[in-house]
């Protein structure tokens, strides 16, 4: 079943100009990471942003909280009056749900202890068109992804697993609650314009290597810190330079025009690319079109 297919509509519509017009603002190609971010600001650019420097604001399409963390930012919502969320939003009980014994008697436990905050949420949900996930009906990062993640779309989520849902090619970034509150409420969502990190993939996986082994072998060359503020992508062969350094260990760096910078396992490096191109003059942001209003509310269907 397709959630939200109007909101998803839109975003296909709008998405194409607003690309030409980022292209034409930064002077260059853009990465599928920009490409989704320039289609996902608040207001027409007027300048190019600059990676890890420029805060920028955007409109996500979605957004997703799980049991623990939509408690307060629902009782903060209330409080601005809206009869509505102002984009699809959804509430998923799972982190209240505690392994002990089993599935079934944890469940029941967690349905008992938990029976007033779940009331709630329910309530609270069906009140301001909020799609509410009970508590068994799955884990919010895979329920989200195969749900309601998209390729090109853009969402928060107030669970540190919400980036999940780049596996269908969609930006999803885990947030606070009060973020989540000022997107459900129509505000905009402030955010550093992250840099991009360039991975170059060579040979073949084997045996029970997996996607994820890449993904976590990356996690830890880089560490929080390394990654904080940054999307990685994925290059193609044409998209890469080969470099040596003083030691001459063979490093590559992702083209100038696409990628900040590039960690590979051979060692960590902290050079940089040189910067990106100057953009072209221009006024470009009196071609900038929002299209329909977000709008929309959730799946008020209550999950089983």
């Amino acid at each position: 079943m397709i959630h939200d297919l109007p909101m998803i509509e839109r975003v296909y519509a709008r998405t194409p100009g607003r690309v030409r017009v980022a292209r034409r603002l930064v002077g260059h190609p853009l990465t599928l990471t920009e490409k989704i971010l320039y289609a996902h600001y608040w207001r027409a650019p007027k300048d190019p942003a600059v990676r890890g420097n420029s805060y920028v604001d955007f409109a996500p399409d979605r957004v997703a909280m799980q049991d623990a963390t939509a408690q307060m930012a629902l009782l903060q919502f209330m409080s601005a009056g809206m009869p509505s969320v102002a984009v699809p939003s959804t509430v998923h009980c799972d982190h209240l749900i505690t392994a002990q014994t089993g599935a079934e008697a944890d469940l029941d436990r967690a349905r008992t202890e938990n029976s007033e905050v779940y009331a709630f949420l329910e309530s609270v949900s069906a009140r301001h068109g909020i799609g509410f996930w009970k508590p068994g009906s799955g884990i919010i990062h895979q329920v989200v992804l195969e749900n309601y993640a998209f390729p090109g779309g853009m969402m928060i989520g107030t669970d540190s697993h919400t980036p999940n849902a780049g596996g269908l090619g969609m930006i999803a970034i885990g947030v606070g609650g009060a973020d989540a509150v000022d997107v459900m409420a129509g505000m905009a969502w402030e955010l550093k314009f992250p840099k991009v990190i360039g991975v170059h993939l060579k040979g073949t996986l084997h045996g029970w290597a997996s996607a994820k082994d890449v993904i976590l072998k990356l996690a830890g060359i880089l560490t929080v810190k390394g990654g904080h503020g940054r999307h990685r992508r994925i290059l193609r062969r044409r998209d890469v330079i080969h470099l040596r350094d003083r030691q001459g260990d063979h490093l590559q760096y992702g083209r100038r025009d696409r990628c900040d910078d590039i960690r590979v396992p051979v060692r960590r490096t902290h050079e940089r690319v040189p910067p990106l191109h100057r953009p072209r003059e221009g006024g470009l942001a009196g071609r900038w079109h929002r299209g329909a209003p977000a709008g929309g509310s959730g799946d008020r269907r209550v999950a089983g």
